[in-house]
């Protein structure tokens, strides 16, 4: 009989949520940056699960909206999640930013979030 071992315990799991919409309700093609931060999480953790949805979430400005969004997924150890964690504030920051999101939704080992820019950050406007 074979002898099997754990050859690694992945003790933090991250998801992200990616929208598939521009400033709130305009649909826009964000396949690229959905398989670039697969690509990134692969080299980084080793895998990611990526899962398609249609999301639902009340906007401030136009009420409820509806879209197709991507979740990706990813377990990781301690070093993998202290790894992962500039490049996670920049794609939250390029989502914010170049799709005009009024949040982004993380979910880090169980606990959601939603990440929004801070009032005073001019940098952050589109110009």
């Amino acid at each position: 009989m074979m002898q099997l071992n754990i050859s690694q315990t992945l003790t933090h799991s991250l998801r992200l949520l990616i929208p598939t919409t521009i400033d709130v309700n305009q649909p826009i093609d964000t396949s690229h940056l959905v398989h670039q931060i697969n690509q990134d999480l692969c080299r980084l953790c080793g895998g990611t699960l990526c899962k398609q949805h249609r999301g639902y979430y009340h906007s401030d400005h136009l009420g409820v909206v509806e879209e197709v969004i991507y979740e990706i997924e990813v377990w990781t150890t301690d070093f993998g999640l202290k790894q992962i964690q500039p490049r996670l504030e920049a794609w939250i920051t390029q989502i914010l930013r170049d799709l005009g999101q009024e949040s982004v939704f993380l979910i880090v080992d169980g606990q959601a979030m939603l990440w929004d820019v801070y009032p005073g950050d001019c940098a952050m406007k589109k110009g």
